[in-house]
Order: C-alpha cells, then sequence, then structure tokens
C-alpha cells in the first residue's frame, strides 16, 4: 500500500506539469514561473489537464488519508486503492483524449472511483 501511496503522489505531481507541458508552444515559460503570469494561451488540451487536475486534487483530499488510516490499522484496502488509482489514470486518459465530450462518458468513469472510497473508507469503520 505504501508504495501505491508514493505512485499516486508521482501521479499528482506529474499533474501539475501537464498543463505547462502541453502549452509551452503558445506560452512562454516565464508566464507559467510568475503568479500573474498571461495563461489566456492555453492549448485546449491544457485546459483539459486543469480540469483533470482540480478533479484529482478533490478526490485526492479523501484517498490519502484513508490509505494512511488503512496502513496505520492494517486494514487491507490495496486493491480498492489500486482500482480507485487505475480509474484515475483512466479518467486522465478520457481527457487527453478529449472523451469527455460526450457528457455521459465522464460520470461513468468518475462515479466508481468515488464508490471505491467510500468503500475504502467503510473498511476502515468495520
Amino acid at each position: 500500500m505504501v508504495d501505491l501511496l508514493i505512485c499516486v503522489v508521482l501521479f499528482y505531481t506529474a499533474h501539475l506539469f501537464f498543463v505547462m507541458s502541453f502549452s509551452l508552444h503558445k506560452v512562454p515559460f516565464i508566464q507559467f514561473t510568475i503568479s500573474d503570469g498571461d495563461l489566456s494561451k492555453l492549448s485546449d488540451l491544457s485546459k483539459r489537464m486543469i480540469v483533470a487536475g482540480d478533479n484529482l486534487r478533490q478526490s485526492l483530499f479523501i484517498f490519502l488519508p484513508v490509505s494512511v488510516l488503512s496502513i496505520a490499522q492494517g486494514v487491507d484496502n490495496l486493491a480498492l486503492a489500486q482500482i480507485w488509482f487505475g480509474l484515475r489514470i483512466v479518467y486522465l486518459i478520457g481527457h487527453i483524449i478529449n472523451l469527455y465530450r460526450f457528457p455521459i462518458i465522464r460520470p461513468l468513469i468518475w462515479v466508481p472511483s468515488i464508490i471505491v472510497l467510500v468503500m475504502m473508507a467503510l473498511n476502515i469503520t468495520a
């Protein structure tokens, strides 16, 4: 479980660089380094990476404490954590290929990841 936590943190760290990486051809690097930089010329892919990163941050706020509590209490949530991480990877890929232009697809990937988080939390309280 600790290895998976490290992978999730690295995955989140990669998310932080995706916005810049996919727009360096349109926005000078210096604009990304200053707090009031002009990011109005971001590519569509970079804009989708912002949405994906925000969504990851929202669920990471729940995943990390539940995972740490699982480790501390000796609860085996590894399989559920792996499923959650897999769904987060699929969610990111969906944004990269612009799959969410079809309205029903996003909830089909996002809702199961939330259900998995609830199941992990319920395992701790049981």
